[in-house]
């Protein structure tokens, strides 16, 4: 037997995997999977706080600026530079300056609100409907907001 015919005869018992090769693969996988879906949902759920609260900026911005001219109580959406609010959008309302955001997804009966002083520069941030809404992260770090 020549060196090509045991290099042939070794290649033909190598086909494919051993059940056990396949096995372990799939024990890897599995634990990849449990630690990465419920990391995957926390971003997520970070995610949609930071899109809310970012929209809300805008809102915060025009709401200072109506303050510097008018009472605050006339801060009122689609008035005095305040731009509309719509059903497609995070902050739901404005009201006598304060925004009311409903972030959605996974917090869909949970909403934000904005409340600014008199003069529309400090704002603090509350939380409304409880759970896990105001325990998250993007939400209680930041620096506007009251528990």
């Amino acid at each position: 037997m020549t060196e090509d015919d045991e290099m042939k005869t070794w290649m033909s018992r190598m086909l494919g995997f051993t059940l056990i090769e396949l096995m372990i693969v799939v024990a890897i996988i599995g634990i990849l999977a449990a630690v990465a879906i419920p990391q995957y949902q926390n971003y997520t759920r970070n995610a949609t706080v930071n899109a809310a609260l970012s929209e809300a900026s805008q809102y915060k911005t025009a709401v200072g600026i109506c303050a510097q001219t008018n009472p605050i109580t006339d801060c009122e959406a689609n008035t005095n530079g305040i731009p509309s609010v719509s059903a497609d959008k995070k902050v739901t309302a404005i009201s006598d300056g304060v925004l009311t955001i409903t972030p959605g997804g996974a917090f869909a009966a949970q909403t934000l609100t904005y409340t600014p002083d008199a003069t529309g520069t400090v704002w603090v941030l509350t939380c409304n409907g409880g759970g896990t809404l105001c325990s998250n992260e993007s939400l209680t770090d930041s620096p506007d907001f009251s528990p």
